[in-house]
Order: C-alpha cells, then structure tokens, then sequence
C-alpha cells in the first residue's frame, strides 16, 4: 500500500506500543518469527491485505490506523510543558545543538522556536522524542525508567534493514530451492517409470 504521508512500520510500532502490545506477542498472533515483525516494523509502505490482517490482530479499523496521532500519549500529561522538557533532557544529555538540530531536520531558529511551545504536534513529538534518543513514553512521563528505544544509531538501523531484506531474501530462495529439489525427485521417479516401461518394450 503506497503512502507518501505515513511511514506505516513506524506507525505500526507506535501503535503496539501505545497499546501495550509486545512485538513478540504481536509476531506470535500473525504467525510469523520476531524478526520478520521487526522487518514489517521498518518498512516504509505496506500491502493492503497485510494492513487488515495487521489491524485485525491489534483490534482497530484500517481507517483508526490511518488517522492515529498519538492523542493517547499527548493526554497523559496536560500540564507538562513539551518545548521546557525538551530543553531540560538536552542539558541533562549535554547534547549539541546544532547536531540536534540536523538530526531533527530543522533550522536551529525553528528548533528554538520549539523550545516555546506549549505542546508538540504528534509528529514534532516523534521527531523530538527520536532525536534525542528516548522513547515517545519517557518524553511525556519526565521521572520514569526511559524502555529501551530500539532505535539505535541511524548506521545500525540501515545495518539491521540490510539483515532483514537478507534474511527475508534467503527465506524466499530456501523455499525455491526446495520446491525445485521436489520438482527434481519427482522427475527422476517418473524418467525411471518411463525406462521401466522402456524395457518392457
């Protein structure tokens, strides 16, 4: 299902979170390995069918999914203020800046204008809470234990992208291989009925 508006792994991910729902229990639901989730959980688009199935799983509609913004996760404190606290964990990281800035794909003015604001938008928050490296949970909830993000350096994710695209890749070719090596049993059986009959001639 081509998108050009939503990175639908990404979404996915932030919807099992939010739900409580382990990746390995989702794997375990679809019927696939834990690596093959967190394959589905970086890719970018996503085939319709997938998409029900996936949505089925979790318990919303296609279209619930379509329009998740976080708004669960913007509710959980109204009184904190998104632009002080992400200016609090730049300090207590010592985190430059100007490479932050880069990281959040924004000018510095526009990264200082964020400092003021009250509240985030779903996305401004993804791409804070990304950028400095927490999860979306230990931005909103200043005090709690930080889960471990399973984001790691943007070198590593293109490392483990390469690990799935291979391994998804070495499933499909193991499956050829043996179907082909079926195909080649079932012909040497019947290349010796045709000599049996051969000989009988």
């Amino acid at each position: 299902m081509q998108t050009s508006l939503i990175h639908m792994g990404h979404r996915l991910k932030q919807i099992l979170k939010q739900r409580k729902i382990k990746v390995i229990d989702f794997a375990k639901k679809a019927g696939f390995t834990n690596q093959i989730a967190h394959y589905h959980l970086r890719k970018s688009d996503m085939k319709r069918a997938n998409l029900e199935r996936f949505c089925t799983i979790i318990g919303i509609t296609t279209e619930e999914f379509m329009r998740w913004n976080g708004a669960q996760l913007i509710a959980q404190d109204k009184n904190l203020h998104h632009g002080e606290r992400l200016v609090a964990i730049i300090a207590e990281k010592g985190l430059n800046r100007s490479r932050l800035a880069e990281r959040m794909d924004m000018s510095r003015r526009t990264m200082y204008n964020l400092f003021e604001k009250q509240t985030f938008s779903p996305s401004e928050l993804e791409r804070a809470a990304k950028a400095v490296d927490i999860s979306l949970e230990a931005f909103l909830n200043p005090g709690t234990v930080d889960e471990a993000r399973n984001s790691d350096t943007e070198e590593m994710m293109t490392q483990r992208e390469k690990y799935y695209k291979l391994l998804e890749d070495h499933n499909e070719l193991l499956h050829l291989y043996n179907n082909l090596k079926d195909e080649v049993i079932q012909l040497r059986r019947e290349l010796q009925e045709v000599k049996k009959v051969a000989k009988t001639r």
